[in-house]
């Protein structure tokens, strides 16, 4: 079962070996665990970092549909504790004292209060340098003083002063150096300062460092275990903003050039094609709305139940119908990956590239004439399809996901070419998809 985990500057690069099997991605935005989901269908997510200045943040309600999917999704030490701690009431798992920090509002054992996204907010360089951190995160700064204090470096007075120090800081400026030159400008004593600065090199402390390993071996244990992620404590809306999200994130990701000759080998299976489509639309509303689809009947049937009824069958037909293709085409193509056949078709449409190119120029299907059209569309539905022309030809080719009627000609007269050219019988390959 995959795993995915999003990290930046938080991780070190070779701490990501101690989970080599985890499908490691760049710190979260808004729509990346709808995407991951969608696309690879993990059994759990971690989020250790993500964006939050110059992208969207990653959004609470993909991270709640990602759970009603079944998905068990971690969060600590930075974007991740945030959210584990808004959503810890509806099954997020936060882990570490980052997480338990924002939870409780104080780092324990002190009463300041703990609630502003800064104190985790660093800035970093790019992937190329393994998102290299360029300033201090202030989570770290405070663990670090409350660590020297205890250890005898300094009192509980300049540790107060320390932190307020710190925290005055806009964070990109944040660092050992910064916090330790203020002080000596608001006359904090000299010798404290450097007895400080001597201890740091060995004393300081990467909270969110330590809180994103322990993410890391608690997703190992999970991974390990056979134990299912726990039930959904909420029922998931399929809200207007929802579908609209799935819309343009969908649309943004798109499909690769080969996925999309596996999905037109798909479709020339016809029947094999929508049902595909049916299992996958059937396996996106399996939880949520679809539990609204087969109510429990009653003893007693009056007539507000049969309108309750009628009308819960209406919103779920209305909720699969506005489900965007891109969603359901990437679960299709998930299935396709996950049982062997998205290689099989693609090397079959490979095939088939290489057929149509030593076939020189072949005429347009557009150009034929209807008597033509006909005779194609009687040789791929009763010979490839064993079945009769359909009454209504459009809604059928507009169900397998042909852009247009002319779309559906072109790629059964290339079957068509394929199919003669090598001597393929009828009945073959493309049914067997």
């Amino acid at each position: 079962m995959t795993c995915c985990i999003f990290a930046g500057p938080t991780l070190l690069p070779g701490d990501r070996e101690k989970l080599p099997e985890a499908v490691w991605l760049p710190p979260a935005k808004q729509g990346d665990v709808l995407r991951v989901v969608s696309l690879l269908q993990p059994r759990a997510i971690g989020i250790i970092d993500g964006y939050f200045q110059w992208a969207p943040a990653v959004w609470h309600k993909e991270i709640l549909w990602a759970m009603d999917r079944g998905v068990r999704v971690y969060g600590a030490a930075s974007m991740g504790a945030l959210r584990a701690a808004e959503l810890v009431s509806f099954g997020m798992c936060g882990v570490g004292r980052i997480f338990e920090a924002y939870r409780a509002g104080v780092l324990a054992p002190y009463t300041e209060p703990f609630e502003d996204d800064d104190e985790v907010a660093v800035v970093h360089g790019p992937p190329e340098s393994g998102y290299l951190a360029g300033s201090e995160a202030m989570i770290n700064i405070r663990v670090t003083l409350a660590e020297a204090e205890r250890t005898g470096q300094i009192d509980a007075n300049a540790r107060t002063a320390l932190v307020r120090i710190g925290k005055a800081l806009f964070y990109p400026d944040r660092s050992y150096d910064a916090v330790l030159k203020n002080a000596a400008q608001e006359l904090l004593s000299p010798r404290t300062l450097e007895a400080l600065r001597t201890w740091l090199p060995q004393g300081r402390i990467n909270q969110k460092r330590a809180d994103a390993l322990e993410l890391v071996e608690e997703m190992r244990a999970y991974l390990a275990s056979d134990s299912p992620a726990p039930g959904p404590r909420f029922r998931f809306e399929h809200t207007t903003a929802w579908r609209h999200a799935l819309v343009t994130h969908s649309a943004a990701s798109g499909h690769g050039h080969d996925d999309e000759q596996v999905l037109d080998e798909l479709r020339l299976a016809g029947d094999v094609f929508l049902r595909e489509w049916r299992d996958a639309e059937r396996s996106l509303f399996e939880r949520g709305p679809a539990r609204e689809a087969a109510p429990v009947v009653p003893l007693a049937r009056d007539t507000d139940t049969i309108l309750a009824e009628r009308a819960r069958a209406q919103a779920l037909a209305k909720a699969k119908s506005e489900l965007p293709r891109l969603v359901i085409e990437h679960r299709i193509l998930s299935r396709l990956h996950a049982d062997g056949r998205h290689a099989s078709l693609l090397a079959r449409a490979q095939r088939k590239q290489v057929c149509l190119s030593e076939a020189g120029d072949l005429p347009r299907v557009a150009s034929f004439d209807g008597i033509e059209l006909l005779q194609l569309e009687d040789w791929y539905f009763s010979e490839c399809m064993g079945i009769e022309i359909p009454e209504d030809l459009d809604r059928y080719i507009d169900a397998t996901g042909y852009s247009s009627r002319g779309a559906f000609h072109q790629a059964v007269f290339h079957e068509y070419v394929y199919r003669k050219a090598l001597g393929i019988s009828p009945e073959s390959e493309v049914r067997g998809a």
